[in-house]
C-alpha cells in the first residue's frame, strides 16, 4: 500500500490509466476521439486485450491495406512494450473490425 505522503496512487486502475496515457503518448497519431481500454479476450476469457474504439471517428479507419499494417504493428510494439496486452482488437462500436497479436509481427 502506497503511503498517505507518496504522491503516487498506486491502485491497478490508476496504474492502467498511466499505462493508457503513455500507450497515447507513443502513438500520437491515434486520434482523441478514439476510445483506449483493456478488455477480456473473447477468444479464452483468460488473456486481455487492448481495444481501440473508432465509433466516434470511424473516418480514421479509412486506410489502405499497408498504411493500416504499418499503423497496427506501431499500436501493438506499444502496447507490448507498456504491459498493456499483447493483442489489439479494433473497433466501431460493438463490431470487431480487425486484430493483430504481437506474435504475428515478431
Amino acid at each position: 500500500m502506497a503511503s498517505k505522503n507518496s504522491p503516487f496512487n498506486c491502485t491497478s486502475i490508476d496504474l492502467e490509466l498511466e499505462a493508457i496515457k503513455r500507450f497515447r503518448f507513443l502513438a500520437p497519431f491515434l486520434p482523441p476521439e478514439c476510445r483506449v481500454y483493456r478488455e477480456l479476450s473473447e477468444l479464452n476469457g483468460r488473456s486481455t486485450v487492448l481495444c481501440l474504439d473508432f465509433s466516434a471517428c470511424p473516418q480514421d479507419l479509412e486506410m489502405n491495406q499497408q498504411e493500416w499494417q504499418e499503423f497496427a504493428e506501431l499500436l501493438v510494439h506499444s502496447s507490448h512494450y507498456l504491459g498493456l496486452a499483447n493483442y489489439l482488437v479494433f473497433k466501431n462500436g460493438d463490431r470487431t473490425v480487425g486484430w493483430m497479436s504481437f506474435n504475428q509481427i515478431v
